[in-house]
């Protein structure tokens, strides 16, 4: 049995369910292969998971979990998914709601749902549509109330875990006026069980990865759902879905991790068994410095993935970190799965070695709990906003009077003489420091003692006289703004802009 990598920010009832985790893993490691090869779903296996209780790992004792949070998920996900299916249909059930009851649900639905949840019930989540993808917000599925209840209508597809899970975690739209549309107000999350009339399972999927874990389309015709299924309250839909998908990018990303740790495992046991040209093909350095660079990104991605999981674990909504994380394991996955394979040469392409259904799974990684350009934007928008103030500059560029270089200086105190005329110098200074930049509103601001009206003021009339270049954003409002050339040379005579460093030749002036 090998031991999980343990960090120290873990509990020891964590660090203890780790271990257990990995020798159960061998347990069941056999018997989830030949399911795998006889495209069978491993009820059995699920079964052996529900009595372990490691469904209820993040459940609170007092409803019959483990309370370990979502560090404590992550752990067994991580384990489970070096194995193909297994990992995947546990890691989906845990989507199907439990984060939602933990932030959103009442006493009632928590004494309702979370000892089923720990007994081992399965679960699945609902937010693609046919016509919905990346856009969530756009759900087309509605759902109307009518005295204790909520009609239904619609239809999700790409579900993972259609027809085996019994709770379903659905958004509905429940209002189409634009302001609550505008507010993110507009969607409604509902818990959905299998056997209610009117929910039906329409269409399993074949992809290219994700095997024998059934992914479908759900029909949603006139499904009458009580007020006690809907989780939080109506309109609280969007910032659960968003809650619920930090914490889905988060224990998502553990099964990127197993499966990174597959593809050092079975290579390295692999290469030092196969001869090529007289030595274990372990020796040749191209080989090593794969190994090396699968090694590196695994380290990397299983640090954020539990530095991320912690803070979630805190009460924290991090956004920004799985976002990172969730886009970095995936396009890393697939890439050292690609080396993986590579290095146990035509084996690896086999289906006789665990994988060819990793790079296959992968791919689908890249799309799944939001495709990762969708990451790159969240990551941009939140980042920024996380780091607002890191990224403030509080220093101007000026020049230097000795070099005649821009040089980080303090800012002075606010004049207070502001006009066109003091505006226009401000400006053209700028521009012998930022000769291609815009000044900002704040740039401007930093300079002058002006409320925003007068300064509006006083930049339209320079516009209007051809000194200033003035960018709008989206709104008209004035965000930049810059010196005209009809400026530069009004300030100063054109020497004043002029600077050559010491190796040019004066003969080659003009």
């Amino acid at each position: 049995m090998e031991d999980m990598e343990k960090f120290p920010w873990w509990t020891e009832e964590q660090m203890k369910l780790a271990d257990e985790v990995e020798e159960f893993l061998e347990e069941i490691r056999s018997e989830a292969e030949k399911a795998w090869w006889r495209r069978e779903y491993p009820h059995q296996i699920m079964k052996k998971i529900a009595e372990k209780g490691y469904f209820g790992v993040d459940v609170p004792k007092k409803y019959g979990g483990m309370e370990l949070g979502l560090t404590g998920a992550c752990i067994v996900t991580e384990t489970l998914s070096r194995l193909p299916t297994i990992g995947l249909t546990f890691l989906v059930s845990s989507l199907g709601g439990n984060h939602q009851l933990h932030v959103y649900g009442t006493e009632e639905q928590k004494e309702r749902w979370f000892p089923k949840i720990a007994k081992g019930q399965i679960g699945a989540v609902c937010i693609t549509e046919p016509f919905v993808g990346s856009d969530a917000a756009a759900t087309a599925t509605t759902a109307v109330k009518e005295g204790d209840h909520y009609i239904l209508n619609g239809k999700k597809r790409f579900i993972s875990n259609a027809g085996v899970a019994d709770r379903y975690m659905v958004y509905a739209r429940t209002s189409d006026d634009p302001a609550d549309r505008k507010k993110y107000r507009h969607l409604t999350g509902f818990l959905v069980e299998k056997g209610m009339p009117g929910f039906k399972l329409e269409k399993i999927n074949d992809l290219i990865g994700f095997d024998t874990t059934p992914n479908g389309v759900l029909s949603l015709d006139n499904v009458k759902v009580s007020l006690e299924n809907m989780v939080g309250k109506e309109g609280d839909g969007w910032m659960a879905m968003m809650s619920g998908l930090n914490y889905e990018r988060t224990i998502g990303s553990c099964m990127l991790v197993g499966m990174l740790k597959e593809c050092v495992r079975l290579p390295v046991w692999y290469m030092e068994r196969r001869v090529q040209f007289g030595q274990v093909t372990s020796n040749f350095p191209t080989n090593q410095f794969k190994v090396a660079d699968i090694i590196k990104n695994l380290k990397l991605a299983r640090l954020m993935l539990y530095h991320t999981a912690h803070l979630i674990d805190m009460g924290k909504e991090p956004a920004t970190e799985s976002a990172v994380l969730k886009c970095f394991a995936s396009d890393t996955l697939l890439t050292c799965a690609t080396e993986a394979i590579q290095l146990m040469g035509g084996d690896g392409l086999t289906k006789f070695y665990g994988l060819e259904w990793i790079l296959r799974d992968a791919k689908v990684h890249q799309i799944t709990m939001g495709t990762n350009e969708i990451m790159k934007t969240l990551i941009y928008r939140a980042g920024i906003r996380d780091m607002k103030d890191d990224l403030k500059i509080n220093y101007k560029r000026v020049i230097d009077e000795e070099l005649g270089v821009p040089i980080s200086s303090p800012r002075p105190e606010k004049r207070k003489d502001f006009s066109e005329e003091t505006l226009i110098e401000v400006l053209c200074e700028d521009y012998r420091s930022n000769p291609g930049l815009h000044m900002s509103r704040e740039d401007i601001k930093a300079e002058f003692e002006v409320e925003d009206e007068k300064l509006d003021e006083v930049l339209v009339s320079l516009e209007e006289k051809g000194l200033v270049d003035l960018y709008r954003d989206r709104r008209g409002g004035i965000a930049l703004a810059k010196a005209t050339y009809q400026a530069l040379l009004k300030q100063h005579p054109p020497e004043y802009y002029s600077w050559f460093p010491a190796w040019y030749r004066e003969e080659d002036k003009f």
